[in-house]
């Protein structure tokens, strides 16, 4: 019977793809799937990468947000005109 970790919880409440932690962990997805799944030992390295890597892509999204919200703030009372964004 396979159990739900932490991590696969968190990953898919917020909605978090394994191909984002594949790439920020260098470990593959299929890899990440079974760990999340408690299919692989739960080593305190494994741990570390893993967590290094939802780190990676919280700082990735943050910094998207800003960029988001910086480019709203420019275009809020134009958001309907013609032209596109710069």
């Amino acid at each position: 019977m396979e159990c739900e970790t932490n991590l696969r919880a968190l990953r898919l409440r917020h909605g978090l793809q394994l191909t984002e932690l594949s790439e920020a962990s260098w470990l593959s997805d299929q890899y990440i799937s079974r760990a999340e799944l408690g299919q692989t030992a739960p080593t305190p390295r494994l741990e570390g990468q893993l967590a290094d890597a939802v780190e990676q892509v919280i700082l990735r999204r943050a910094a998207a947000v800003r960029e988001l919200s910086r480019d709203f703030r420019r275009y809020r009372g134009r958001l309907l005109e013609v032209g596109g964004v710069e």
